[in-house]
């Protein structure tokens, strides 16, 4: 049986780009008026010129408001090119013409500022723009139900074969877990959490690792299959 989510508008991140879009036209309104046109009125122009952060604003207003549009609010421009549904069921999910089959996807890294997963698959890599359809924490739980478990069952073959497994730039042993050339054997973890933060309006999430009277922070979306490994260590660490 198939179920399916409606494409949603991402009303999020029309903040972000209609800052984009007010910064890119004030510098082009301010550039036109010596040439006498005026997309402004010119006491406008005239009393920005006064302004102490002007040459800041001309110099940089063009490529922050580009950023602004392309990159904080690129999943507007997602939207206007995306199929209107997003389908799945048992055996994998559908958006347009792209097939993916859940026992395909090899890789997942989730991006928590941005809200979406990025699926390496066999044939390619799907980017999961979540704020772009309904029902979207129905759907995060889907594509861990079905993504997770797999993966999980091939990480502790692995493991018990005597095999490293990598996530990034974690790696995972039959010994403990090393991260920058260090190992912190099982015995002496003492937790794992997630934290997440928020710093000038970006929010981030953190994996901490308390091991060995010290405390390591690391960012989620630099973990390959962050969820896997985390399943696999609440279940070591239960145990």
């Amino acid at each position: 049986m198939k179920r399916s989510h409606p494409l949603v508008f991402p009303t999020s991140q029309v903040y972000w780009f209609m800052a984009g879009l007010v910064l890119v036209y004030l510098v082009v309104a301010v550039c036109l008026a010596p040439a006498g046109i005026y997309l402004v009125s010119r006491g406008f122009v005239t009393a920005f010129l006064r302004y102490h952060a002007a040459p800041v604003i001309l110099l940089l207003g063009v490529p922050c408001g580009i950023y602004l549009m392309a990159w904080r609010a690129s999943d507007v421009f997602a939207w206007m090119v995306s199929p209107r549904v997003f389908e799945w069921d048992v055996t994998g999910f559908q958006v347009g013409d792209t097939r993916v089959a859940w026992r395909d996807i090899t890789e997942l890294v989730e991006h928590y500022d941005l809200d979406r997963v990025v699926l390496r698959h066999r044939t390619g890599r799907y980017k999961l723009r979540l704020n772009l359809w309904r029902d979207s924490e129905r759907l995060y739980e889907v594509m861990l139900e079905r993504v997770v478990p797999p993966l999980l069952r091939r990480v502790e073959e692995e493991v018990a074969a005597g095999e490293e497994v990598a996530f990034g730039p974690v790696r995972l042993s039959s010994e403990g877990l090393t991260y920058k050339r260090r190992l912190m054997r099982w015995e002496d973890i003492e937790s794992i959490r997630i934290q997440n933060e928020h710093d000038q309006g970006v929010s981030s999430r953190e994996v901490i690792i308390d091991a060995d009277g010290k405390t390591r922070k690391i960012d989620e979306s630099k973990i390959v299959n962050a969820p896997v490994l985390l399943a696999y260590l609440s279940g070591r660490l239960a145990g």
